[in-house]
């Protein structure tokens, strides 16, 4: 069977990126035009650039590893410490 959308796998590509900018547009039309758009964005950003999070973190051979993202790391950051830091309330670790 033919994938009709297979284009779109080049996320690279100029018509790929141009069809997605225009949806993107259509969707922050919608998104935009209800009252409560920018209060909701504000305070969801907020929550998320929070610095009092709780930092939760998987364990892997004695670290624990966690993705974390706030204003300083809109990309996010992976960071990792040893268990025993990791009960302190400010671990050191390493990123």
């Amino acid at each position: 069977m033919d994938d009709p959308y297979i284009w779109l796998e080049d996320v690279h590509g100029e018509k790929p990126l141009a069809w997605v900018k225009d949806q993107n547009a259509k969707s922050l039309g919608h998104l935009k035009a209800d009252p409560a758009y920018q209060r909701n964005f504000d305070f969801i950003l907020n929550v998320l650039d929070a610095k009092d999070r709780i930092p939760y973190g998987g364990l892997d051979h004695g670290f624990v590893y966690n993705f974390w993202q706030d204003a300083e790391h809109p990309k996010g950051i992976w960071r990792r410490t040893t268990i025993a830091d990791y009960a302190n309330a400010a671990p050191i670790g390493t990123s």
